[in-house]
């Protein structure tokens, strides 16, 4: 009875990833986080425009990697993502690149790109989505949904402040309506997606590693 339970225990605090492939190395490390900054990328452009800042599936996949790969893995992958679109990938929305979405000069005047806070917060939010993978959480509806809900609290934390900088002439109520109200209904969508999923990935994944 140990014994199972210490099995159980085992894996419910495994990654979708260390229970897919139980035979991991650097070569197929390096594989998936490249398939999953080109997964990204295509998340991305999907995406409804809106000023200053689309609806995308982007955090979709931000928080599928997470579940995938667990904290440290999936924020190398964020990160690998974000110098990807800097050297000029289109990855980033609208397939735009560059360290203009980040930071712009125009006439000497420097000025922050409005997604930028939200792409860097997409590491924030791998790296702790991903932890509370790691300590078993993810596995059931309710859990799933908890994990966006933090996931996209932090996203927010970076996005907002960094919009506010970007578009700083904005009030409060519209830099809300500017960078987060809009998004509600979108980020509802996802969750109830993912909510929809993930326990099911995790069944399969569950299934796999005890074969």
């Amino acid at each position: 009875m140990v014994m199972g339970d210490t099995m159980v225990h085992e894996i419910g605090n495994k990654t979708l990833y260390e229970l897919i492939f139980k035979q991991r190395n650097i070569l197929l490390d390096i594989a998936l986080i490249l398939f999953s900054v080109a997964f990204l990328g295509v998340m991305a452009n999907i995406q409804i425009p809106l000023w200053p800042v689309p609806i995308t599936m982007q955090t979709f996949g931000v928080f599928l990697i997470a579940f995938f790969f667990g904290s440290r893995k999936g924020a190398i992958t964020l990160v690998a993502y974000l110098l990807a679109g800097l050297v000029g990938f289109g990855v980033f929305a609208g397939r735009s690149s560059g360290t203009e979405v980040f930071v712009k000069v125009k006439e000497g005047i420097v000025s922050l790109g409005p997604s930028g806070g939200y792409i860097i917060g997409f590491i924030f939010a791998a790296l702790v989505v991903g932890w509370l993978i790691e300590k078993g959480y993810g596995r059931t509806f309710k859990s799933v949904l908890g994990c966006m809900l933090v996931g996209e609290g932090v996203i927010y934390v970076f996005g907002l402040p960094w919009l506010w900088i970007a578009l700083p002439h904005l009030t409060l109520w519209q830099l809300l309506m500017a960078g987060l109200i809009p998004f509600i209904v979108g980020d509802t969508l996802k969750a109830l997606g993912a909510v929809a999923l993930f326990p099911y990935l995790w069944k399969g994944a569950e299934k796999l590693a005890n074969n």
